[in-house]
């Protein structure tokens, strides 16, 4: 899989992604107080996670599709195969002791000053660069505040602390592998880690009860393993770095994230106890954002952010979803996921995901076809074996049937034994089905020809079906399946491996078929 491919793969998640952040941000905020905040922290993780899901590979394990195609291919239409990389076919004169010389197909680049998908492909090294640059910037940040942050730690000697979480962690049923750690060096509590959590505690500047409060709002965190959503976020964010609307995407998960950690921790506050929340979690988000640890971890960093977030807590209403609300959730959550896979599958049309793959697999088809049949008219070998596997007995046997063929249609042209065709009759190629399974394909051709003409015998009508494999970034011929009858008058055989023509005993045996001694 080249870089291309995956490059447009991100695109038409980036898309499909961008489709859902579209639906959710309109609908969720008209219809926000009917939806809470756990619900809509949850929504978000989803809308999220829409640029990471490749519906087009889940709903169809191969991309199979019929077509409506034929090529028609006269004297006059001669045709060179287009391989991957853009090349045409090059035919260059190359010695040959057994025929005085032979015609071999050879690529060669294809002159033009803009060549798409190249462009294509810069653009995809472009994107790579700026993702590993994103994420790395965020990793060399975290890892640098938590080496700082975890040197400067000691285990908790805080007894109440260690009494306080150990019993919160029982009532909620959370699995105590946390670990907890003291330091001098940080104004607020924070949860650290994804393998093994550790919560950091202050050693000094807050109150019983308010560090109670916050170690609360931390554990939230830890149970719901928000601390891994977050990695997660910032994966998907250097991954479509390119695209605005997952920096919108990922502040409103991390909004989400706060808002609903705080709604789980006020439940059942009265309004004094809320009051008092929201004054220590203002007063701490504040010294945060001074000491960097909110930018270390994503927290709101603004002002502004932090007064709406008291006037949410403030404002917030101990109250569980009604019936309706949660079906509006489902209903919303489901036409964000069949909105963002019908963008993506439209996405992958227009960015011609197989398109080029099949250009390139017919150029294979017909290049192979009119190779052979440019040969046979000139009666000089060209060479067919780019267009075929030639680990293959069966293209070995084609490449040798075809010398054979050439070299006699040119003894008997030159001793004028017979009348030797020399017109190219047209044929015509009928793509019935090809389908794509990664680096393999299988196509279906209709060959139609005029019945009463002479054809090369390798022109066999009716249904031919090929199989072929990607090596190297150029499509080859495995395997050619088609009537049994021309294969009896060209190949011979397509399971025992037929030797190298000998070209003497071959003009004997011409002399013989016509009786000249």
């Amino acid at each position: 899989m080249n870089i291309e491919v995956i490059f447009k793969w991100v695109l038409s998640m980036t898309l499909g992604g961008s489709a859902a952040i579209f639906v959710f941000a309109i609908l969720g905020k008209i219809f926000k107080e009917y939806l809470s905040a756990r619900a809509r922290y949850y929504i978000w993780i989803i809308v999220l996670f829409c640029f990471m899901v490749p519906w087009y590979v889940l709903l169809s394990k191969k991309s199979g599709r019929v077509l409506n195609q034929s090529v028609t291919l006269d004297n006059n239409s001669y045709i060179t195969s287009k391989l991957s990389n853009n090349s045409a076919l090059n035919l260059q004169l190359i010695e040959n002791t057994a025929q005085g010389g032979a015609l071999t197909a050879l690529p060669y680049k294809n002159i033009s000053y803009f060549n798409p998908e190249k462009f294509v492909e810069f653009i995809g090294y472009v994107w790579l660069v700026g993702a590993i640059v994103f994420f790395a910037w965020f990793l060399i940040r975290y890892i640098w505040f938590k080496v700082i942050v975890i040197r400067s730690s000691r285990k908790c000697s805080n007894e109440y602390c260690g009494r306080m979480i150990e019993r919160y962690c029982n009532l909620r049923k959370i699995p105590k592998k946390i670990k907890i750690l003291e330091s001098d060096i940080i104004q607020t509590p924070m949860l650290i880690g994804i393998i093994t959590p550790i919560l950091i505690i202050p050693t000094k500047g807050i109150v019983r009860e308010d560090l109670r409060l916050i170690i609360r709002h931390e554990l939230v965190h830890f149970k719901r393993k928000d601390v891994l959503i977050k990695w997660l976020s910032k994966l998907i964010n250097a991954l479509h770095w390119f695209n605005p609307l997952v920096y919108f995407a990922v502040l409103k998960l991390n909004r989400e994230c706060e808002y609903s950690c705080d709604e789980e921790v006020i439940r059942k506050l009265k309004n004094d106890g809320k009051r008092r929340y929201a004054e220590v979690l203002y007063n701490t988000l504040l010294v945060s954002i001074g000491s960097g640890a909110g930018a270390a971890f994503g927290l709101v960093g603004r002002k502004e952010s932090i007064v709406e977030r008291f006037r949410f807590i403030m404002s917030l209403e101990a109250r569980k979803m009604s019936k309706g609300a949660k079906v509006f959730v489902v209903v919303l959550v489901s036409t964000t996921i069949f909105l963002s896979a019908f963008v993506q599958i439209w996405a992958k049309d227009i960015l011609s995901f197989d398109s080029d793959e099949i250009e390139a697999i017919k150029s294979t088809i017909e290049g192979f076809y009119e190779t052979q049949y440019k040969a046979y008219l000139q009666m000089e070998y060209i060479d067919i074996t780019p267009y075929l596997d030639m680990s293959k007995i069966q293209n070995h046997n084609k490449v040798v049937a075809l010398k054979m063929l050439v070299f006699r249609r040119k003894y008997i042209d030159e001793k004028k034994y017979c009348y030797v065709e020399k017109r190219h009759f047209p044929y015509e190629l009928h793509y019935k089905n090809i389908e794509l399974d990664g680096n393999k394909a299988k196509v279906v051709i209709d060959l139609e020809i005029k019945l009463k003409e002479a054809y090369p015998p390798f022109i066999s009508y009716g249904e031919n079906i090929f199989e072929l494999e990607k090596q190297d970034g150029t499509w080859k011929l495995i395997k050619h399946i088609y009537d049994k009858w021309a294969l009896m008058h060209y190949e011979f055989s397509t399971d025992q491996k037929l030797p190298e023509s000998d070209y003497e005993q071959i003009k004997k045996q011409i002399d013989r078929e016509f009786r000249i001694e």
